[in-house]
């Protein structure tokens, strides 16, 4: 390829209190001095005055705003963010968006960088990318990539059946990834191939949306391409990062201090995800899930209080995912 310049707007999602403000204001001031022509802001919901506030502090960016009364999830916010995109008359196909959280940072020079990248790959490569988080992304520390025969049967990622051989893909180049599941922050990807995948189902509400986007991208037969040029660096952590480390969100759903609502959306939604979309057998998949919640619960939740109680709702969680069951559950505090 040959590229010499590119232009792209970027989507945003935001929800909660002024306690995400700092961090939103941060990601879009990113976003202009790498240059973003336009934002599109999704309020999920917020519980300040999003267009006073946010418009007062960027008045020389394009800036559109699309308001929810409450927070309806992930899947609905970047679907509605990525509509609003795509539905712009004035945003010409050959552009680029950009998906983002309101907690991440831009790198500045992001467009020269993706113009070298770019620049590297073969004309008639069918591809989109994403950025790698710097500090939370280990793509680059693997040799390998994981293919659809590591997630077939399988449920969070766990299965008893997987070996290495036939479900890691060697690297044709070192700087090159290519990741079966992304985020949805960092996807940058133009107008005219968005147009052309499906969004998610609105009904995950949160977690693993983004799998089925991916899955989505797919199957529209785009690969997805990853490159230590292009970054993203985190202004907070994850609910299950401590002091700049992963922690299992089994241990923490087990730690009856810690909300369940996060952990048993994950679950559920990978279950309808895998028994609907990466389901080759029948045996191998009930297996993985009575194992995971068995180890599960002796790993991290015998002994703990209120452990039962939770064993209980992980079970029904399973089985809401296995019956298609999706959407807000108004019983699992995030």
């Amino acid at each position: 390829m040959n590229i010499t310049n590119m232009s792209f707007a970027t989507v945003i999602v935001t929800y909660g209190t002024t306690n995400r403000l700092s961090g939103l204001i941060r990601t879009i001031e990113s976003t202009i001095i790498a240059g973003s022509e336009k934002v599109y802001l999704v309020n999920n919901g917020c519980q300040y005055d999003v267009h006073s506030t946010v418009q007062d502090e960027f008045k020389d960016i394009e800036l559109e705003v699309i308001d929810f009364s409450k927070n309806s999830g992930s899947s609905k916010g970047f679907s509605a963010g990525v509509k609003a995109a795509l539905d712009d008359l004035v945003l010409s196909d050959d552009r680029y968006v950009l998906i983002l959280d309101d907690d991440v940072i831009l790198d500045k020079d992001l467009k020269k960088e993706f113009i070298k990248v770019e620049n590297t790959i073969e004309s008639q490569s069918k591809h989109i990318w994403s950025l790698t988080r710097e500090g939370r992304d280990h793509t680059f520390s693997e040799v390998s990539d994981r293919n659809i025969n590591y997630y077939n049967n399988s449920i969070a990622g766990f299965s008893v059946f997987n070996t290495k051989a036939g479900t890691l893909d060697e690297r044709t180049r070192d700087d090159i990834a290519r990741p079966f599941f992304i985020p949805w922050a960092g996807t940058l990807i133009r107008k005219d191939v968005l147009r052309k995948i499906e969004l998610p189902k609105p009904d995950y509400f949160v977690y693993e949306d983004d799998a089925d986007f991916s899955l989505n991208i797919r199957e529209s037969g785009y690969d997805i391409y990853k490159s230590e040029r292009l970054i993203l660096r985190e202004s907070s952590n994850s609910w299950f990062e401590n002091n700049g480390g992963q922690q299992s969100g089994y241990k923490l759903y087990y730690n009856y201090e810690t909300n369940p609502g996060r952990f048993l959306y994950k679950i559920r939604n990978n279950t309808y995800l895998i028994k609907n979309r990466l389901l080759t057998n029948k045996f191998y998949f009930y297996c993985n899930i009575v194992i995971f919640i068995t180890l599960g619960f002796f790993r991290y939740g015998i002994l703990k209080k209120h452990s039962i109680v939770r064993l209980k709702m992980l079970f029904n969680a399973v089985r809401d995912g296995l019956r298609a069951r999706l959407g807000e559950n108004n019983n699992w505090k995030l």
